[in-house]
C-alpha cells in the first residue's frame, strides 16, 4: 500500500515538473507582458485561438461524422448488423481525433487571418479588373484561400478513408470466401458502398476544384506574364475567360459524376472529367499562342491600359503618388549676398562623415573596453540658440569581454552617456569637435541630460539582474569606480518561484542558487530595443537604424515601424513587399524600458486594422511629448525603397515605361568604392598598392540641413540623387521633409535634360581629374598613409547647388584615428580644395579679408554721411574678420547691419 502511494507521489511529482518545464516560457511571457503593460496584446492570440478552437472543432467533427455515418449503413450491410456498436464507436473516435488535430492546426495557423478578416478596413481603392476594394486582397482573400486549402485537404482525407475502408473490406471478403466462412457474394454490395461514397466525395471535390479556379482568377492581379506586374491583356482576355469556363465545367461535371457513380455509368464520368482536363490543359496553350501571335506584335497598344494600372497601383502602394514635382534649373554661381542670406545653411555644411566620426568616437570616447558605440546617428538640436545638425552616439555596455556570470549579469548592467559633435565643426587637427563627451558627461550645450544611464539599447539582448547584493558599476573615476542602484520601473521581481522559473528558462542554475540575489532584486529581460519591440508587436516591420534622443533630462530611443503587405493588386514587389507605410513610431525609455507605439499615419488601413485587433497597443500621436516630435526623422529604409521604386516609376506615361527610355539609377549607388590615382603612368596607393580606399556610405541617402526655394525656415531633409540609367548626368533630386507639420512630404526637383548637372559620381570624377587635388592625394598616399574620402554632399542653396566632399588622412594602422585634412567645394564649374570650410568658401567665391580695401572719397560729403560711410567700412571689415575666424553668426549680424546702413545712404 505504501509502495503504491509512493509510486503515485513520484508520478505526480514527475508530471508537475514536466508541466512546469513546459509552461515556463508562457508564465515568464505573461509576467513580462504584464511588466511592459501589454498583457492584453499577448492574450489576444490565446483568446482568439481558444474562441476559434471549439467552433472549428465542431465544423470538422460534424462534417466527418456525417460522412462516416453514411459509411455505417453500407458497412453494416456488408459485415452484419450485430457489429453496429463497434462501427459507430470507431467512426466517432476517428471523427473526434481528426477534428481535434485539424482544429488545433487551423486555429494556430489562421487565427490572425480570421481576426484580420473580421477587422478589415477599406482602402477606398478598387482594382481595375474585378472592382474589389484593396482590403479584399489584403485582409480577406488570404483567409478564403486558406479555408479553400483546408476543405480540399479534408476532401482528400475523405477519399483516402473511403479507399482504405474499401480495400480493407475487400481483403476481408476474400479471406472469408477462401475459408468458406461466408457463402453469399458481398462483392456487389461492397462496390455499391464504395461507389456511393466516392460519388459524394468526388462530386464535392470537383466543385471545390471549380471554386479554386474562381480564387485563381483573383491571383491574376499578381501576374508576371506581361510587360508590367499585374494582369496583362492575355490574362484578362484569355486566362480569365478560361477560368470562368473551367469553373462552369466543374460544376456540370460534379453533377454528372455524382449521378453516374450512383448508377455505375462510367462512360459519362470519363467524358465529363476528360472535358475538364482538356480545358485545363488548353488554357496555358491558348494563352501562349495569343501572347506570341497577337499580343507581342501589338504589345504597346494592347498592354498600354494594363501598364497604366501597374503604374498607378505601384505609386499608391509605395506612397509616392503625391510627390510634389518641381523643375529646377541650377544657376552656375552663387554670390556673396546669397551666401549671406543662407548663412544658417553654411553653418551646417556637413564636413564630417559618418564612418570616420564613428571611428573617432570609438578611439577617443569609449573610455574603457567594456563600453561600445554601436552606431552613430544624425539629428538636430537647438544648441545655445542655434538650430544645429549633430552626430550623436550612445555609449552602451559591451559584455563580450566579460568572462564571469556576475560581471556579465549583475555588475555591468548599463551603459553611460553619449558623445555628440556638430556635423560642421572640426578641431585644428581635423577631428570632430565635441559638444557632449566623457564620463561623467561634459556638456557645453544647453541640452539637459540628468540621467545618462542606458539599460536598454542596440547592443546584445542579455538579461541583467539589478538591486542585488553586488553593487552595480556606474562609471570609472580615476583609480576607483562609482556605483549605482537601479531605481527605475523596469524588471520583474525575483521571488523564489520566479528564480526557479528563470533558472529553467535561462538554463542556468546560478539564478536560483546565487546568494547575491535577494527579494528586492529584479530581472530585466529583452534589453535589445528592436527585439523588445518585436516581442510585443511581431507583425510590424522595424527600421534597421533606431536613434537615441535627449528629452526632458533622459535618453529615449525612437524607432520607425512599418506596415507591409505583398498582396496589393497590380503593385510591383520590391524587397518582398508591394505595399509599405511608415505608420508607427516606437519610443523606448533607455532607463525604464517603457515601450510606446504611436500612430503617425491615420490613413493607413493596415495600421487601423491592427489597432482594432490589438486594442490598447497604439497611442494617438497627440499623446506623445512635443519635444520628442521635434526629433522625428524620415527613415532611411523606406526612403531607399521608395527611391528604388521611383527610379522606374517616376513617370506616369505607360509608353515610357514600356519602352524603358526613361529609367533612372540612384546616383550614390554608382560611386566607386575604390578610387584609383595615377601619377606619371604609375598607380600610386597605400604601400604601393593600387587603390585608395573610400568610406562613402554610398547605399544611403544623406540627412542635410537646407532651406527649400520659397521657404523661410532651415530644416533637416533626407536626399537622394538620380541620373539617367547608363549615364552620369544628374536628372533629379528627391528630398524627404521631416520638420514639424511638413513631416513625410516628398519633393522631387527635376533638372533640365539638355544640361549636364554633376551627379555625385561626376563630381567624384572631377575630384580625381583635378591636378591640384591629385597632387595632394598622391603625396599623402606615397607616405604610407591611408586616404579616406568622406560623404559627398550636394546642398540646394536658393537656385544653385553647392557640392562638398572631404578628405581624411589615416595612418596605416587599425587603431589610428582619421583626421579631416581637406575640404573640397564646388559651385558651377569651379572646384577648390582647402584646409577648412572657411578657406574653401573664400577661395571658391573670390573674397578674402587680406585683399579687401575700401577707399572713401570725402569730397562734398557732409559729416553725418561721412560717419555712416566710415561705420559701413568698419562693419564690412568686422564681417570679414568674423568670417576669417569662422564666427559665421557674427558675420551674418555685421552683414545685415551693413545692408541697413547702405540702404539708408542710398536714400
Amino acid at each position: 500500500m505504501k509502495s503504491k502511494k509512493l509510486q503515485i507521489a513520484i508520478l505526480v511529482l514527475i508530471v508537475t515538473v514536466m508541466i512546469l518545464f513546459m509552461s515556463t516560457g508562457i508564465i515568464i511571457d505573461i509576467q513580462w507582458f504584464k511588466e511592459v503593460g501589454y498583457l492584453n496584446v499577448f492574450l489576444t492570440k490565446i483568446i482568439a485561438v481558444s474562441k476559434l478552437l471549439i467552433p472549428i472543432f465542431i465544423i470538422y467533427f460534424i462534417t466527418l461524422w456525417l460522412y462516416l455515418k453514411t459509411f455505417n449503413k453500407g458497412i453494416l450491410n456488408i459485415i452484419g448488423i450485430n457489429k453496429i456498436k463497434k462501427v459507430k464507436r470507431i467512426s466517432l473516435l476517428v471523427s473526434i481525433l481528426i477534428a481535434f488535430i485539424g482544429s488545433i492546426k487551423t486555429s494556430l495557423s489562421h487565427w490572425y487571418k480570421i481576426l484580420q478578416f473580421s477587422n478589415s478596413v477599406d482602402f477606398n481603392k478598387v482594382d481595375p479588373i474585378f472592382n474589389k476594394d484593396v482590403s479584399f486582397y489584403i485582409f480577406k482573400l488570404p483567409l478564403i484561400q486558406s479555408i479553400y486549402s483546408a476543405i480540399l485537404m479534408l476532401l482528400i482525407i475523405m477519399v483516402i478513408i473511403t479507399l482504405v475502408i474499401y480495400f480493407i473490406l475487400n481483403i476481408k471478403e476474400k479471406v472469408l470466401k477462401s475459408d468458406n466462412i461466408i457463402h453469399i457474394n458481398t462483392s456487389d454490395r461492397l462496390k455499391n458502398f464504395a461507389g456511393k461514397q466516392l460519388a459524394i466525395v468526388s462530386a464535392v471535390l470537383i466543385i471545390v476544384i471549380g471554386v479554386g479556379y474562381i480564387l485563381r482568377a483573383f491571383d491574376l492581379v499578381y501576374s508576371t506574364r506581361g510587360v508590367a506586374y499585374g494582369a496583362s491583356y492575355t490574362d484578362v482576355k484569355v486566362t480569365l475567360n478560361f477560368y470562368k469556363v473551367i469553373t462552369i465545367a466543374c460544376f456540370i461535371a460534379s453533377i454528372i459524376v455524382f449521378f453516374s457513380l450512383l448508377k455505375s455509368k462510367f462512360k459519362l464520368i470519363v467524358i465529363s472529367i476528360a472535358t475538364v482536363g482538356v480545358l485545363i490543359v488548353l488554357e496555358p496553350v491558348t494563352a501562349i499562342i495569343v501572347q506570341q501571335f497577337i499580343v507581342n506584335p501589338n504589345e504597346m497598344e494592347l498592354e498600354k491600359k494594363y501598364i497604366k494600372y501597374n503604374i498607378d497601383s505601384t505609386k499608391e502602394a509605395f506612397n509616392i503618388a503625391n510627390i510634389e514635382e518641381k523643375n529646377f534649373e541650377p544657376q552656375n554661381e552663387l554670390d556673396i549676398q546669397q551666401l549671406t542670406n543662407n548663412q544658417d545653411i553654411i553653418d551646417n555644411l556637413k564636413v564630417n562623415s559618418t564612418e570616420p566620426v564613428l571611428n573617432f568616437y570609438q578611439q577617443v570616447q569609449l573610455i574603457k573596453n567594456y563600453y561600445e558605440f554601436n552606431d552613430t546617428d544624425t539629428d538636430r538640436y537647438n544648441i545655445n540658440g542655434q538650430y544645429s545638425q549633430v552626430f550623436i552616439s550612445p555609449r552602451e555596455i559591451n559584455r563580450d569581454s566579460m568572462t564571469t556570470w556576475q560581471n556579465k549579469h549583475l555588475r555591468y548592467t548599463h551603459g553611460y552617456g553619449l558623445a555628440m559633435s556638430k556635423v560642421n565643426e572640426v578641431t585644428k587637427e581635423g577631428q570632430p569637435s565635441f559638444v557632449m563627451k566623457d564620463i561623467p558627461t561634459i556638456n557645453s550645450t544647453n541640452i539637459n541630460l540628468q540621467n545618462p544611464r542606458i539599460y536598454y539599447g542596440e547592443g546584445d539582448n542579455e538579461y541583467v539582474i539589478v538591486n542585488t547584493d553586488v553593487e552595480e558599476f556606474d562609471y570609472p573615476t580615476g583609480d576607483t569606480e562609482s556605483v549605482f542602484k537601479y531605481d527605475g520601473t523596469g524588471g520583474i521581481k525575483m521571488s523564489f518561484l520566479n528564480r526557479i522559473l528563470f533558472s529553467i528558462y535561462e538554463k542556468n542554475p546560478k539564478i536560483l542558487f546565487s546568494g547575491s540575489i535577494n527579494e528586492n532584486s529584479k530581472l530585466i529581460l529583452n534589453t535589445n530595443i528592436v527585439k523588445r519591440a518585436k516581442k510585443i508587436a511581431p507583425f510590424l516591420q522595424y527600421d534597421s537604424d533606431p536613434y537615441v534622443v535627449v528629452n526632458d533630462g533622459q535618453l529615449f530611443w525612437i524607432m520607425d515601424a512599418y506596415t507591409v503587405s505583398n498582396k496589393y493588386p497590380f503593385s510591383e514587389p520590391y524587397s518582398g513587399v508591394n505595399y509599405i507605410r511608415n505608420s508607427i513610431k516606437v519610443v523606448i525609455d533607455a532607463y525604464n524600458g517603457n515601450v510606446d507605439f504611436y500612430i503617425v499615419d491615420k490613413n493607413d488601413p493596415i495600421a487601423e486594422s491592427y489597432s482594432k485587433i490589438f486594442k490598447g497597443l497604439f497611442k494617438s500621436l497627440d499623446k506623445m511629448p512635443e519635444k520628442l516630435k521635434d526629433h522625428f526623422k524620415y527613415p532611411q529604409d523606406i526612403f531607399k525603397l521608395q527611391s528604388e521604386v521611383l527610379a522606374k516609376y517616376h513617370t506616369n506615361d505607360p509608353i515610357k515605361l514600356f519602352t524603358q527610355e526613361d529609367l533612372w539609377d540612384k546616383s550614390r549607388g554608382l560611386i566607386d568604392e575604390e578610387i584609383k590615382s595615377k601619377d606619371e603612368g604609375n598607380i600610386i596607393g597605400i604601400k604601393n598598392e593600387n587603390t585608395l580606399k573610400t568610406k562613402e556610405n554610398n547605399k544611403e541617402g544623406l540627412y542635410l540641413m537646407t532651406r527649400l526655394p520659397g521657404e523661410k525656415k532651415l530644416e533637416m531633409m533626407l536626399f537622394e540623387y538620380f541620373n539617367m540609367k547608363g549615364k552620369q548626368s544628374m536628372v533629379a533630386l528627391l528630398g524627404a521633409r521631416m520638420d514639424g507639420e511638413n513631416y513625410g512630404q516628398l519633393i522631387m526637383y527635376k533638372f533640365p535634360p539638355q544640361r549636364t548637372i554633376y551627379s555625385p559620381n561626376l563630381f567624384k570624377n572631377r575630384i580625381q581629374q583635378n591636378p591640384e587635388i591629385s597632387k595632394e592625394v598622391s603625396l599623402w598616399a606615397g607616405k604610407g598613409s591611408e586616404v579616406v574620402y568622406g560623404d559627398i554632399v550636394i546642398v540646394p542653396i536658393e537656385d544653385s547647388l553647392l557640392y562638398l566632399n572631404t578628405i581624411y588622412l589615416k595612418a596605416d594602422d587599425e587603431n589610428s584615428m582619421p583626421e579631416m585634412k581637406r575640404v573640397i567645394l564646388s559651385n558651377g564649374d569651379k572646384i577648390v580644395i582647402e584646409e577648412n570650410i572657411d578657406k574653401a568658401l573664400q577661395k571658391l567665391f573670390n573674397y578674402n579679408i587680406d585683399n579687401v580695401e575700401i577707399n572713401i572719397d570725402n569730397t562734398n560729403i557732409e559729416e553725418d554721411e561721412y560717419g555712416n560711410i566710415k561705420n559701413a567700412s568698419d562693419l564690412f571689415k568686422k564681417a570679414m574678420e568674423a568670417q576669417k575666424s569662422g564666427d559665421w553668426a557674427r558675420y551674418g549680424e555685421y552683414i545685415n547691419s551693413l545692408g541697413n546702413l547702405l540702404e539708408e545712404l542710398s536714400k
